[in-house]
């Protein structure tokens, strides 16, 4: 008996691929990702501007300089399958998101952090420009899914949060403890 491999929905399939897109934290791991998630000629916006492929990777990577790791928050998310027979195979995405991602760097002692706050909205569809596997070739994941984002349109802003570093009590010590006690009953 096989049980039938499902892929994703193109919500998670969407938030998988952009949490993906901001940890890892390898280059070729950052390159295999980026080209698993646009299709090689995607129409690509961002902040009303037209940018090409390269340009959007170089602004992801831009906003992960020397990262060592990053947290991705979805705040809300709609989906409009193209075919509501085959809802998970192609269709538009809108979502919104934080990443918080934490540099290499440290400022006395405090890691670094950035804050990417972004409005994302994409088609997905099936990538006919890639070549299915050959049947007995293993596939990431046990499946062939050849979607892609053909069209993206986002609003993006990038900033470094401030490092809060502790202070020393000018007091000293906490004196919190109770005092011993001396003497006897």
């Amino acid at each position: 008996m096989t049980a039938a491999i499902v892929l994703p929905n193109l919500t998670n399939w969407l938030k998988q691929h952009i949490t993906t897109l901001y940890t890892v934290t390898d280059r070729t791991a950052f390159n295999n990702a980026f080209n698993a998630f646009l299709t090689q000629d995607a129409s690509i916006t961002v902040n009303g501007k037209k940018v090409t492929k390269d340009e959007y990777m170089q602004q992801l990577l831009g906003q992960k300089f020397e990262e060592s790791g990053a947290q991705v928050n979805f705040l809300a998310t709609v989906e409009v399958p193209a075919d509501q027979n085959q809802p998970q195979l192609a269709g538009d995405v809108g979502t919104s998101f934080q990443a918080t991602v934490d540099e290499q760097f440290l400022v006395l002692g405090a890691p670094e952090t950035r804050s990417v706050n972004s409005s994302l909205n994409v088609v997905i569809v099936q990538d006919k420009s890639i070549t299915p596997p050959h049947p007995t070739v293993p596939v990431r994941g046990g499946i062939f899914d050849p979607r892609r984002v053909s069209v993206l349109n986002q609003i993006t802003l990038s900033k470094q949060n401030s490092v809060l570093i502790p202070l020393p009590n000018p007091a000293g010590p906490s004196t919190d403890q109770p005092a011993a006690q001396t003497g006897s009953n």
